[in-house]
């Protein structure tokens, strides 16, 4: 299961060097002063995602999932204090580690507030969805407050906020296949993390526009395996 980690400080922090002193710094260079703290998404074993509906108000509606005996094992509640987790009947606030409710996406923060199930199973009433690595959840598709999103669509929609990528074992190609010609760069032998912008999606690749202006593929996916590391923030 995907241990999330906002990185919305992270997009702050480098925007703010890069303009503080861009005589010395780089958003590559940013981006490469520690590779091993790079880390790809996790892989999604799942069919797809399962998310909050663009009309839902959690703010008057409680969001509810159920266990496979129709019991309330999830409350998610919004007050003015914060957000309170209801799990298996005990209550967790807003900022406690203890937390086990752990799915693919989860920002308890009022402010950019994001929830996102991996669905593993359809039954003939419900999607089942992962709620950490050990529990599951069951969603009723007529569940209005809910709807399924695609993998696909998913990652296209967070890699328009911000990703970056492995620009040594993810090379960038001239046509979005693996025996296409790679476009290199003489930064390459510095800098082995990328980043750039979303263009478009085929299949397992995306087009892009790095930083420095290059137009080319990369991929986005092998098998389960996500091959980038996306931006969470609001």
């Amino acid at each position: 299961m995907k241990q999330l980690t906002i990185n919305l400080l992270f997009l702050i922090a480098v925007n703010f060097i890069y303009s503080q002193n861009k005589s010395n710094w780089t958003e590559l260079d940013y981006l490469n002063s520690d590779n091993s703290s790079f880390e790809t998404e996790n892989e999604i074993p799942g069919e797809f995602f399962i998310t909050l509906t663009d009309t839902f108000d959690y703010y008057s509606n409680p969001i509810k999932i159920y266990n496979n005996q129709g019991r309330e094992i999830v409350k998610i509640v919004f007050t003015e204090n914060g957000i309170t987790t209801w799990f298996k009947g005990k209550k967790y606030e807003q900022n406690d580690f203890n937390n086990p409710l752990d799915p693919w996406l989860l920002s308890l923060n009022p402010d950019y507030f994001r929830l996102a199930f991996e669905c593993v199973e359809v039954t003939a009433s419900d999607y089942i969805v992962l709620l950490n690595e050990k529990e599951k959840g069951y969603i009723s598709k007529s569940n209005l407050d809910f709807k399924t999103e695609s993998t696909e669509d998913f990652v296209k929609g967070w890699m328009n906020v911000g990703f970056d990528f492995n620009r040594s074992t993810n090379p960038l190609r001239v046509e979005p296949t693996g025996t296409s010609k790679i476009i290199t760069n003489e930064l390459l032998s510095k800098y082995k993390i990328w980043t750039g912008g979303f263009l478009k999606m085929k299949g397992d690749w995306v087009k892009i526009r790095t930083v420095n202006d290059e137009i080319g593929w990369i991929r986005w996916r092998k098998g389960n395996q996500i091959l980038l590391r996306l931006y969470y923030a609001c």
